[in-house]
């Protein structure tokens, strides 16, 4: 009879520690999962823009910064200075997100045998 309740007893507390492993191990995927989800949206929300698009709007800034501080030269100067640097930065990750794609110009030619 104590044989059989050691048993159960030892059943029990390995079923329980294999449940909560599994848990565990549930959980942290879960966790994995929805980083990944996450990281998807926000690359999802992501506003991509072409070369001609972030020009214009860079001009479309900058003429609007002109145009509200006229009167303090040395804020326009800086203010004109971020936007530069954004659309700077907005072109080269325009161009590195397109970088799976060929291109000839940067490609040495192969020699003639």
């Amino acid at each position: 009879m104590n044989q059989i309740i050691i048993g159960i007893i030892i059943l029990i507390v390995l079923l329980a520690v294999f449940l909560s492993g599994r848990r565990q191990r549930l959980e942290k995927v879960e966790s994995e999962a929805s980083d990944q989800r996450a990281e998807k949206e926000s690359w999802a929300k992501e506003s991509v823009m072409s070369d001609r698009q972030v020009e214009q709007l860079r001009m479309d800034l900058i003429k609007s910064i002109e145009e509200r501080f006229a009167d303090r030269p040395e804020d326009q100067e800086r203010l004109k200075e971020i936007i530069n640097d954004w659309a700077d930065l907005k072109v080269q990750m325009f161009h590195e997100r397109r970088s799976w794609v060929r291109r000839p110009e940067e490609e040495p030619e192969p020699e003639p045998e």
